[in-house]
């Protein structure tokens, strides 16, 4: 199939080979300072050997293949025409593997990026770039680290992939990470990554409402996930201006009302309306660059589905990018039921403290009690005694036929304190054993709540230990399938005829780079050439193409000049 020699060509002109020699060969010395005893070399000498191995890598979604493994019963023409020979699955694997244990995926990741930002888009200015993840489902029986899978419409097993595209679509970065990893822990650290690597700064970061939410790198973009918002919730900023190239809507920047969360919420807020509506239909949130018109943000949000999820769609359907390729892995402590444990915990405590709480506040109203019974009982002695100095008053002027009428008095006011002291005494007691009955019944229901969430929390198996993938070899792949895709497109906006500019790699897997033909190896070029194609246009697109793609004069990594023609019909 000497149809990817279009791909070649784009390999030399972006300029990848001189990067992945020198990522892996550094990675390689890395690993052997490391391991001085180690006499295995994971990194082939042999220039031929090596790029034949990567090349096989590279190309088994040319080949019409998957995974290494493909390669056991493959029985096509394969890379023939490049190397004479197509390696078959063991070979392939093990080499694969090699270059995992060079822990070369993320370096070279990170290093191709360099290289695709440079070459998409030259100089140092800032540059807008689209993150999002994808998450890639893993199918196996052991008890694994599980996440939801929105394709699926479940939560099972698998790994999520961090990809960054550039503001025409090119995907720049590929990351494979844990699936319970969470967008809002990655951004910020990776904005300054690509930062240093790319020696350039983030102009603007778009993504999601996933991490919309949180106040997330210097420059971003997202918006409000939670629908249904009301104009009432905000004070606008200023005047609503029209959408540019969508005059049906408009745009007011804004800030909430509540004075609290106005104080909290320091984000940029932009509502977007239909015109002739009051309440906005989306709410756009983020740090926006100093300088952006507000009418830009709409559109500069909704190239996300073209530059980045009609990207992964493509990923996906051409460069197999929901395969997976290594399923070793190792025993972790399940950070989801660690997660729920500390959830769980926190509410323990909560009712801990709320038990804590009511149990002082019973022993706070049996001290109030305890000091009014003897408050009371004061009082009384103290009554008694008057009471017993009025009466021997009494019988002593009675004996002397005095007149009693005072000491009447006097006893009848006696008598009279005493009923109120024991009537007041009896009210306050009532309302303290009302309240002791009310705080006894919410104890009784929060050590009910309390023991059933340390029955919950206790049920938490965190001892047990789940499998999580090593990631390495996918991230290998990762990188090969993100360079396939970047090859593709080059290749179509440097050689291709116009109408075939806007062709999808799978497309252009059938169409082009899957086409027979032949390959003459002279001594100074190398000449393929291409089987005729069955209708006109396609004939005369290809005679186009292949007269852009001399004109660039490309070479092989020998120095050879290659040259593409198509046979007449």
């Amino acid at each position: 199939m000497p149809g990817f020699f279009s791909l070649e060509g784009a390999k030399q002109a972006l300029g990848v080979t001189e990067t992945l020699e020198s990522c892996l060969q550094q990675q390689a010395v890395a690993h052997q300072a490391t391991e001085p005893t180690a006499t295995r070399r994971l990194w082939e000498q042999e220039a031929n050997t090596r790029w034949a191995k990567v090349d096989h890598l590279l190309y088994l979604p040319v080949l019409g293949l998957t995974r290494p493994r493909d390669l056991y019963y493959y029985q096509g023409p394969g890379l023939a025409a490049l190397y004479g020979f197509t390696y078959k699955y063991m070979t392939v694997e093990h080499f694969l593997g090699r270059l995992s244990r060079l822990r070369a995926g993320q370096p070279l990741a990170l290093a191709l990026s360099r290289g695709y930002t440079q070459a998409w888009y030259p100089g140092d200015s800032p540059l807008r770039i689209y993150a999002d993840w994808h998450v890639k489902p893993h199918w196996t029986k052991q008890a694994s680290q599980s996440g939801a899978v929105t394709m699926w419409g479940r939560i099972m097993p698998g790994t999520k992939q961090l990809l960054i595209n550039g503001p025409a679509g090119q995907p720049l970065l590929g990351l494979n990470r844990p699936i319970d990893r969470h967008l809002n822990g990655e951004l910020v650290d990776l904005e300054e990554t690509l930062t240093a690597q790319w020696q350039r700064p983030i102009g603007l970061t778009i993504f999601d409402s996933e991490g919309g939410g949180l106040p997330l790198g210097q420059r971003y973009l997202s918006h409000l996930p939670r629908p249904g918002y009301k104009l009432a919730a905000f004070d606008t900023l200023g005047d609503w201006q029209p959408v540019r190239a969508d005059p049906a809507r408009e745009v007011a920047l804004a800030r909430w009302r509540d004075p609290a969360k106005a104080e909290t919420d320091q984000r940029d807020l932009l509502l977007l309306r239909r015109l002739g509506d009051t309440d906005p239909t989306r709410v756009y949130v983020g740090k926006l660059p100093v300088g952006l018109p507000l009418a830009d943000v709409p559109g500069l949000y909704r190239s996300r589905w073209v530059c980045q999820e009609r990207i992964i769609r493509e990923l996906v359907n051409g460069a197999n990018l929901n395969a997976n390729f290594g399923y070793a892995s190792r025993e972790v402590p399940n950070r989801t039921l660690q997660r729920q444990w500390a959830e769980a915990q926190e509410q323990v405590e909560s009712s801990e403290r709320q038990v804590a709480a009511l149990r002082q506040a019973g022993r706070n109203l049996w001290l109030q009690q305890h000091s009014l019974d003897q408050t009371y009982q004061q009082q009384q002695q103290a009554l008694r005694r008057q009471l017993q100095s009025h009466q021997a008053d009494f019988l002593a002027r009675q004996a002397a036929g005095q007149p009693l009428r005072r000491c009447q008095q006097r006893l009848a006011r006696t008598f009279a304190l005493l009923d109120q002291a024991r009537q007041r005494y009896q009210r306050q007691r009532d309302k303290h054993q009302a309240k002791l009955d009310q705080l006894k019944a919410r104890l009784a229901q929060a050590t009910a709540v309390l023991a059933h969430r340390r029955q919950a929390r206790d049920a938490l198996d965190t001892a047990s230990l789940y499998r999580e993938r090593n990631l390495e070899k996918d991230q290998v792949m990762l990188n090969l399938q993100l360079l396939l895709t970047n090859l593709h497109h080059w290749a179509r906006s440097a050689f291709f005829a116009p109408e075939w500019q806007q062709l999808e790699l799978k497309t252009a897997l059938e169409l082009i780079y899957r086409k027979p033909g032949w390959v003459q190896w002279g001594t100074d070029t190398i000449e393929v050439v291409l089987t005729p194609y069955r209708y006109p246009e396609q004939q005369q697109a290809m005679v186009e193409t292949c007269r852009r793609f001399n004109a660039a004069k490309l070479h092989w990594r020998d120095g050879r000049c290659l040259l593409i023609r198509v046979a007449p019909p």
